[in-house]
């Protein structure tokens, strides 16, 4: 499973043939699917490229079935992992007293909690690094965080860590199977008329090929169903974190190509297939928490009832805030 996930360090570095590094991360995140993606890229051939440096986040569907990505965007959705770590050091335990004692999530009552000031703020310099690696003029005028591993060294050691390099492989590979819908829409002319629409069928083809199988692999693999479900949602999460991240305040509520934020988010967890007291729903809730008081969103006082319900209100706060 470490020589696979090690298909993101090489992406990273650019070291090897990059279609061949994007298939092995596939491999190590889907395996049930891998040979299947393979030949849908073969089909249309669809080409995985790691282009010249540049500012910015860069990871797209350009022309002649090309999807292109900097080394910068891969080291920019590594330390975007660690955001979600923290934002779950930031409010997850007080998600489940919450819950516990049945009392009132008010942010304004947190803001008074001893350290949580600093716990925001230790999230905050995690999505300012993002920011600065993404506008540094060269990729090398960067100066890697002290507290993030440097993704080159490969999966951590500890468990913590490790778990965000999982995640953050699987939040890669969503984005790249997002892309390769794309692909598929031009190869055969019949990409729907809106703009939107297209972005949420490639959301759902990404989402569908990462989980509509699970039960396959975890007969072959051994591992609980709804433990590998879990934990792919929770991949797919840090994607949709970092779309809304990289969308920007000023464009959460959509555009002429993109729908807003809130309808993607909403679509991607409508038909999840888990207990509504999960550890997803509380991963998903905690940094949507997090991402919506980084934003200035407000955050209306709620009762958690479970973790599933507290995401939905999230994600109509998320609405009613922008």
């Amino acid at each position: 499973m470490r020589d696979r996930y090690n298909a993101l360090l090489y992406a990273i570095g650019g070291l090897v043939e990059t279609t061949d590094i994007v298939r092995k991360l596939f491999d190590g995140v889907v395996p049930e699917r891998a040979s299947e993606i393979e030949s849908i890229a073969n089909d249309y051939d669809a080409q995985f490229r790691l282009i010249a440096d540049r500012e910015g986040f860069n990871l797209d569907a350009g022309g002649f079935s090309a999807i292109q990505y900097t080394s910068r965007s891969m080291r920019q959705m590594w330390l975007f992992g660690y955001a979600g770590r923290q934002a779950l050091h930031c409010y997850t335990s007080l998600i489940v007293l919450f819950k516990s004692f049945g009392t009132t999530l008010d942010i304004n009552e947190i803001n008074k909690i001893p350290d949580q000031a600093a716990e925001d703020e230790a999230f905050k310099s995690i999505l300012d690094a993002v920011k600065d690696l993404s506008t540094a003029f060269y990729e090398d005028d960067f100066e890697w965080p002290v507290a993030i591993p440097d993704p080159e060294k490969g999966r951590p050691s500890d468990l913590e860590r490790a778990a965000v390099y999982d995640l953050t492989c699987m939040a890669t590979a969503y984005v790249f199977l997002h892309e390769l819908k794309h692909v598929i829409f031009s190869a055969e002319g019949n990409a729907p008329e809106d703009p939107k629409d297209e972005e949420y069928l490639c959301d759902q083809f990404a989402k569908d090929m990462m989980i509509s199988k699970i039960d396959q692999y975890a007969a072959s693999s051994g591992y609980p169903p709804e433990k590998v479900r879990m934990k792919r949602m929770m991949g797919i999460t840090l994607a949709s974190a970092f779309i809304l991240f990289a969308t920007g305040r000023n464009r959460l509520a959509g555009s002429e190509t993109h729908p807003p934020i809130y309808g993607r988010w909403s679509a991607t967890v409508q038909d999840v297939n888990l207990p509504e007291d999960d550890w997803f729903w509380l991963y998903f809730s905690s940094f949507a928490l997090t991402l919506l008081k980084y934003h200035s969103i407000t955050i209306q006082p709620k009762i958690v009832k479970d973790y599933k319900s507290l995401c939905f209100d999230l994600i109509a706060d998320l609405e009613n805030g922008i």
